[in-house]
């Protein structure tokens, strides 16, 4: 039986995953074993054993197959197979459904894990728990792959935090806790911080909870489930953090969507079904609307750019923006 069950849903990213299993070797560091393949009976962490539980969206690159070959070295890989791609929600429910561990850590297959030390995680549960605290999600501090922070903890989105995000306030003034407050810009990440939500990338969780909420919702097919899972928490009285003392590396995008402008749609519905089911129809409509007219306006721009300095990048732009918005509508 495993403490901890790391799962990680799985859709065309053959090279991704290859090294995302090459980074469970730092597990082995302290036993000097040379990969995560060597006691293929018992993957631990110092005391811990985990499983680590791979859903694959009806992969066609042949990742698939990577995958089944290495559950056949490793008894403590499971791979549960998709005809087609039911999208990262539905995906992550089935995981844990087959997860054994008492406790959850839910892990992009475009991430590198960074740290050995899985019991700080449950440490700091426990003695939260220990002083009469419930404990909802925890979030790894996550850093981008030239090492600058990635971030990965955010406060929950509001109209006006719409509005920031949309006009790039956030990047103008990213040490102002108004404008900056979003993405949390004018914090250094520096300490262990309870926090509205953490991002899908990295969430780590007692299994009874995960149960306890239903799962992520099914609803979205990907993007903002992650905010969804952590506001229902908040609203039941529990506490999310982000936990400064567990590192990831995440390359952010890099298999979310092969297309940007898909990307970008995906995000601006996710966002709009987030408020129609939190807050209101109309909340729904003023986000999306600030989100279409934040589109034009970065057009615009990328067109007056292009205009007087005939640069590639904004003409790539230009694309992005143009393809998001005729894929929106």
């Amino acid at each position: 039986m495993a403490d901890v069950s790391f799962i990680i849903v799985n859709y065309n990213s053959l090279a991704y995953i290859k090294d995302l299993l090459k980074s469970f070797e730092i597990f082995n560091t302290s036993r000097q074993a040379p990969d995560i393949y060597s006691k293929p009976d018992s993957l631990k962490s110092d005391t811990l054993k985990f499983e680590i539980i791979i859903f694959d969206n009806g992969s066609i690159d042949g990742s698939t197959q990577f995958i089944e070959k290495e559950a056949e070295i490793n008894k403590n890989i499971t791979l549960i197979k998709s005809k087609s791609n039911v999208g990262f929600c539905r995906g992550s429910n089935e995981g844990a459904k087959n997860a054994g561990g008492k406790y959850l850590i839910f892990l992009n297959p475009d991430t590198k894990i960074l740290s050995s030390n899985l019991e700080s995680l449950i440490n700091f549960f426990k003695e939260k728990e220990k002083n009469g605290e419930k404990v909802g999600v925890l979030g790894a501090k996550t850093i981008n792959i030239d090492g600058t922070l990635q971030y990965s903890c955010r406060s929950f989105p509001t109209i006006a935090r719409q509005f920031f995000e949309s006009y790039f306030l956030f990047k103008i003034f990213k040490k102002s806790r108004l404008f900056g407050s979003y993405f949390m810009t004018w914090w250094d990440h520096g300490n262990t911080m309870e926090v509205d939500w953490v991002s899908g990338s990295f969430m780590f969780m007692k299994k009874e909870i995960f149960d306890l909420t239903g799962g992520f919702d099914e609803e979205y097919f990907m993007y903002s489930e992650d905010t969804d899972l952590c506001l229902r928490l908040k609203r039941k009285g529990f506490k999310n953090y982000f936990f400064t003392d567990y590192n990831i590396m995440h390359l952010d995008s890099a298999i979310a969507s092969r297309s940007t402008s898909t990307r970008e749609v995906g995000i601006w519905r996710s966002r709009r079904l987030y408020f129609k089911k939190n807050y209101s129809e109309l909340f729904a409509r003023i986000v999306s609307t600030i989100y279409f007219f934040g589109i034009l306006n970065r057009l615009f721009l990328f067109i007056l750019l292009y205009i007087f300095t005939l640069n590639k990048s904004s003409r790539e732009k230009i694309r992005l923006y143009f393809n998001t918005l005729n894929n929106y509508t």
